[in-house]
């Protein structure tokens, strides 16, 4: 009985294996992003892609003129609206939003992926009796939209082919 399970278990990991299935984690990305420059005017979201990259087995580069490509975080914006008010019009709950739209171009501006938008939100419940807690906990949902969006764009950037015989970057998948 062991050995079929065993056996059964080996078989379906083959399977999905087999058909592109990984768990998520460490992304395999194509050869052309060997050598990626982010740039953008959020440096904690340029900082958070780099290390991503890096964890990623790629070696970003300190300046366009050595990439392989350019990830360009054209905007970043957080916004703050208020959601809720109490009989008083204090704030009782906000929504947060992370926006970022970004492209990706190789050394000579041919666009691989075009502007991409990307926007997350949460929602939080405010009260003025934990004013400290409150804003460490919306500094908290802050840095898991930024870490949502590196991952995103991560498994975006898998998605870019590059063809070795012609030199030609073109669309890959979007996931």
């Amino acid at each position: 009985m062991k050995r079929l399970q065993t056996s059964i278990a080996v078989f379906l990991l083959a399977v999905l294996t087999g058909c592109g299935f990984h768990l998520r984690g460490q992304v395999n990305l194509p050869p052309i992003m060997a050598a990626p420059w982010v740039t953008g005017q959020d440096n904690q979201l340029v900082t958070d892609l780099r290390s991503l990259l890096r964890e990623s087995g790629v070696n970003p580069v300190k300046d366009a003129g050595s990439a392989s490509v350019i990830i360009d975080l054209a905007t970043v914006d957080y916004v703050r609206t208020v959601k809720s008010v109490d009989s008083n019009g204090t704030a009782t709950g906000y929504i947060l939003q992370y926006k970022v739209l970004y492209r990706v171009v190789d050394p000579t501006g041919k666009v691989l992926v075009g502007n991409t938008p990307l926007s997350f939100s949460r929602e939080l419940t405010y009260s003025s009796v934990d004013l400290l807690q409150k804003k460490q906990e919306e500094e908290a949902l802050k840095e898991s939209m930024r870490s949502e969006v590196t991952r995103r764009i991560l498994r975006r950037l898998d998605g870019i082919a590059f063809h070795a015989p012609t030199g030609d970057a073109m669309y890959g998948r979007v996931v």
